[in-house]
């Protein structure tokens, strides 16, 4: 989806105060509202898929260093009652989605996922992560440092170096999303050739325009 764009108005739904609080810390006007803009619109996502009220959806990000707040894995649950109602029976219900979202040059990817019902009893929940870049980013400088020997071969072989950096780097960024690791790993130490795991997804087929690449993570 594309963000920032001039007259448009924000996706529904209220941001939560730490997202605010990240927001005014982005110095950039256009950036501040893109990363509001993406939270939001990731919230109405999942409202959506689930069926939920958007009043009673609550985000719950968990970072694996930090827990709970407003960075990490994006995960969901369902308030009780609608914030300021008269009473609420309890605490908010963990929703069963996994969601992932990426931004890059006014633009934003967005997915997330509901566990099947059937799913057995204390399996581990599906994980899924995408990313989203621009491969003009890669074409003042590609950074070497984020890619093995083998990969760096491939990118200098490559008929179009810049894009293939950055169709390796998405696939590379997608899969620690989706493991809930980050960039606490090296990216160079993640190899995502033949892994079954990650996509690369059709550009066209998302609507975004030349020169952007994106991939998808399903654990």
């Amino acid at each position: 989806m594309p963000l920032g764009r001039p007259g448009s108005a924000l996706p529904a739904g209220v941001c939560t105060p730490g997202e605010l609080d990240r927001a005014a810390a982005i110095l950039d006007p256009r950036r501040s509202r893109e990363f509001v803009e993406a939270r939001l619109a990731l919230r109405c996502l999942v409202a959506e898929l689930v069926g939920a009220d958007l009043r009673l959806l609550v985000p719950v990000y968990r970072c694996p260093d930090c827990g709970p707040g407003e960075h990490g894995a994006p995960g969901f649950a369902l308030a009780r009652a609608v914030p300021g109602a008269a009473h609420d029976d309890g605490g908010p219900l963990p929703l069963p989605v996994a969601a992932s979202m990426s931004r890059a040059g006014g633009w934003a990817l967005l997915a997330a996922e509901v566990t099947p019902p059937e799913r057995e009893v204390g399996a581990t929940p599906p994980r899924i992560g995408v990313d989203l870049a621009r491969v003009a980013d890669f074409r003042g400088a590609i950074p070497d440092a984020a890619f093995s020997a083998a990969e760096r071969r491939r990118v200098s072989a490559a008929e179009d170096p810049p894009t293939e950096a950055a169709r390796l780097w998405v696939r590379k960024e997608a899969l620690l999303k989706a493991l809930g690791a980050g960039l606490r790993v090296h990216p160079a130490a993640v190899s995502t050739g033949g892994d079954s795991r990650v996509e690369d997804l059709d550009r066209e087929a998302l609507g975004l325009p030349a020169g952007f690449v994106a991939a998808l993570a399903q654990i």
